[in-house]
């Protein structure tokens, strides 16, 4: 178990998204000594060193870098989860139990339904908007199972589940994303057949990992190329992490909101099935909240 406090994480991710200890003491309300010892008493007990510090400024260690990747999107949620119970608690509840994947909060195809979520937000505020980030499987086993009522996420992690509807509304731009230190990442075009033997990275999304790795081969043999292997990984933020060191490539769409994101290229592919950004619901079991959201959404993208 791991010594360390909310707020140590609140100073370390506010921290390092400006890496500058002035705007983060404004933003946090705090002085500069005191941000000093919680990031210190923060970097002993995960046991690493997660900024360096030179005339140029503050940067982030590849810990850092790692770290502030996982845990921006958990400490989001973890926010929410308790602004909606302290909401519960002196008002009548009335939830909206919303999952997306880990990558939400990094993908620009997921812009518009950000917007539909903040009008929600608006047009209903007695209800609380319940929003949990989780990698596909966990997302796979909240349909399933019901513990959910709404998904939004691209269609080819629910491709395969009965019982539910879906609601498909723009395509995903698919890339090749190579790390901007790689020696084929110095011209604007790529030739795709030199990437064979390369590593792809990929996340398990199906619960068989066989699958996932047999399904990402297809696509690396449609692009042009054989990889060196398939390698799954945890997380998404992961991925793009190790694609930035030069660890491995991957097929995914455009990220940004990441500071990792001027390390990363992106060339554009054509696959066989181009992923859709979706909304998911179990058919028949709709909350009067989730029938209001699912009313707000455009007509189903072809």
């Amino acid at each position: 178990m791991y010594n360390i406090t909310f707020q140590q994480i609140e100073t370390f991710l506010t921290i390092a998204r400006y890496l500058n200890m002035s705007k983060a003491g404004e933003v946090l309300y705090s002085s500069q000594p005191s941000l000093s010892r919680t990031l210190k008493r923060f970097e002993e007990g995960v046991g690493m060193r997660l900024f360096t510090r030179s005339n140029q400024g503050m940067a982030l260690t590849s810990e850092g870098e790692a770290l502030y990747a996982v845990l921006e999107p958990l400490y989001k949620t973890i926010d929410k989860s308790i602004q909606s119970v302290k909401n519960n608690s002196t008002s009548p509840i009335k939830i909206l139990r919303v999952i997306e994947p880990s990558s939400y909060d990094f993908m620009a195809d997921f812009d518009p339904m950000r917007e539909i979520v903040k009008e929600y937000e608006s047009r209903y505020p007695n209800v609380v908007l319940n929003e949990h980030l989780c990698d596909f499987k966990e997302l796979r086993q909240a349909i399933e199972y019901g513990n959910v009522d709404i998904v939004i996420t691209e269609d080819f992690v629910v491709r395969d589940l009965q019982d539910i509807s879906l609601r498909r509304l723009n395509k995903s731009e698919m890339c090749v994303a190579v790390s901007a230190r790689h020696p084929l990442a110095q011209s604007d075009t790529i030739d795709f057949g030199m990437l064979s033997g390369e590593t792809v990275l990929t996340v398990a999304t199906m619960g068989e990992e066989q699958t996932d790795i047999e399904t990402q081969m297809r696509s690396c043999l449609h692009i042009g190329f054989t990889p060196k292997k398939i390698e799954l990984m945890a997380n998404f933020p992961t991925i793009i992490h190790a694609v930035s060191l030069g660890k491995g490539i991957c097929i995914s769409t455009r990220m940004r909101n990441i500071g990792l994101g001027e390390d990363i290229k992106y060339y554009p592919v054509e696959l066989p099935i181009t992923p859709s950004v979706s909304v998911v619901w179990r058919t028949g079991k709709l909350s009067r909240e989730a029938k209001n959201f699912i009313d707000m959404l455009p007509k189903e993208s072809h």
